[in-house]
């Protein structure tokens, strides 16, 4: 994804969350939303000190991603230019309540089974990408995250001011079409879209509607742009 925008001409960068990837966990060993967004809030903040000269920076999140982008975008509406939800757009009205977790992470180990989860829709997904995405993923996270404190995550949509895409496939088993129907109508911006690949499931950024993935994220990225002046 970051080589596909990078070669549309934007400056794309990628943040692991604490406990991903090669970002370690903090001294609890957990990871909770407020947590994600104020790490999140504070890579918009380097990165827009990094490129002075461009606009704020634009924040894209799939699935829990897009989640935290939600929960960031409604704390700090004035970082950000625009913002993408990916593989996510819950009940408006929804509310998540507390769980009482286990008293220390789990740190459960990854499977080929788990990581390949996502993927239920064989006519946009070649095996070749579903065996690298799982290879990848017991290699870079052998150990899954802890989360906690859940319920600090937001489902009003209401909350979002900043110019917003909504996108997901078609056979996306987290969504809820009705769900997202009232998500995106309750944006509080006006400049918004909603966009659906047909086919494609969780992973449409990884299927073969890849390329219409990009191009709705470029599209809405650039769509002030007038050619011709």
């Amino acid at each position: 994804m970051l080589e596909a925008l990078e070669t549309r001409g934007f400056a794309a960068y990628a943040v692991d969350m604490r406990g991903y990837g090669e970002t370690p966990r903090d001294a609890t060993g957990w990871l909770t939303p407020r947590r994600a967004a104020a790490d999140v809030l504070a890579v918009l903040t380097w990165m827009a000190t990094r490129h002075p000269a461009l606009p704020r920076p634009a924040l894209l999140g799939w699935s829990t991603g897009a989640a935290v982008a939600h929960l960031t975008a409604a704390t700090s509406p004035t970082r950000l230019s625009a913002l993408i939800l990916a593989g996510y757009a819950p009940d408006p009205k929804g509310v998540i309540a507390p769980v009482a977790g286990p008293a220390v992470p789990l740190k459960q180990r990854n499977t080929r089974a788990g990581a390949a989860s996502d993927f239920i829709s064989p006519r946009v997904t070649p095996p070749v990408v579903v065996r690298a995405f799982v290879d990848t993923a017991i290699k870079t996270d052998p150990t899954l995250a802890d989360w906690r404190n859940e319920e600090q995550f937001i489902c009003d949509s209401s909350r979002v001011s900043a110019p917003t895409l909504v996108m997901y496939g078609e056979r996306d088993p987290n969504i809820e079409v009705r769900d997202a129907g009232n998500f995106f109508a309750g944006l509080a911006t006006l400049d918004k879209q909603l966009v659906v690949f047909p086919g494609a499931d969780h992973c449409a950024h990884l299927e073969n509607t890849h390329d219409a993935w990009v191009s709705a994220v470029v599209t809405f990225l650039n769509r002030y742009a007038v050619s011709g002046r």
